[in-house]
């Protein structure tokens, strides 16, 4: 049985996965990665934005939801201008762009460019 992997599948189904990704991130420990801070830090800064610093420390609940968001906008801007240009033309060679960017953003959120000193 063939998976059938057409280019909006495969956006779904990656976009899908950068969510579930977001739920490891309250896990990391330490500085992480530069990806990681954009993403934690820059969710930290929209809610003390909109609430205020000390709401912000305290809350973790309104933090994840945004970091989620925050995580999913990253991660679809690349891949849906991929998505847009190629889909038609090169649906195969669309599809192996979105899961290769999809492999490389999930690495560089965990594993790549370390960050080496905090905020």
């Amino acid at each position: 049985m063939a998976i059938n992997r057409t280019p909006n599948r495969v956006l779904a189904l990656c976009a899908v996965v950068v969510a579930a990704s977001t739920a490891v991130l309250p896990s990391i420990g330490g500085y992480g990665t530069v990806l990681f801070q954009v993403v934690v830090l820059g969710a930290w800064r929209i809610l003390a934005a909109v609430t205020s610093d000390q709401y912000a420390d305290l809350h973790h609940g309104p933090l994840w939801v945004i970091a989620l968001v925050l995580n999913l906008i990253l991660f679809l801007i690349l891949a849906t201008a991929v998505w847009l240009v190629m889909r038609r033309r090169w649906p195969a060679a669309c599809a192996a762009a979105i899961i290769a960017w999809c492999g490389f953003y999930l690495a560089s959120l965990f594993l790549l460019f370390r960050a080496t000193d905090g905020p």
